[in-house]
């Protein structure tokens, strides 16, 4: 079992209502890892953002999503995670899991969105 994880919209010419979302598939370790990783790195302090990301998810329809963010959060998210896994001096097995997802499978998106700011 796993879940998606949603970074923005694509668009590829098509009109605004059919953008797509960009993002990928996270499978099972993998999606809970990164879940506990979003934990860390947004609570108690940036509840908020945690709130938008990682809203309830349903028992079958399971996504993390920055979608929702305006550009100065979606830049505040993205730092604050980096930060993080930076300062990780011995990270366990499920921290590096985490890493895996953040840097293979959003990363690559995060820096294509349009709210990205490179000097953030």
């Amino acid at each position: 079992m796993g879940a998606s994880l949603f970074i923005g919209w694509n668009d590829n010419g098509q009109r605004e209502s059919n953008f797509q979302r960009t993002g990928g598939f996270v499978n099972g370790n993998y999606w809970e890892a990164f879940g506990e990783l979003l934990d860390a790195v947004f609570l108690p302090e940036h509840s908020k953002l945690h709130e938008v990301i990682k809203s309830e998810e349903g028992e079958h329809l399971k996504f993390y999503s920055f979608v929702e963010l305006n550009k100065e959060d979606f830049n505040k998210a993205v730092k604050l995670i980096r930060d993080y896994l930076v300062k990780q001096k011995k990270p366990t097995e499920w921290q590096k899991m985490a890493e895996v997802v953040w840097e293979e499978i959003a990363e690559p998106y995060i820096i294509q969105d349009a709210r990205y700011n490179v000097t953030a």
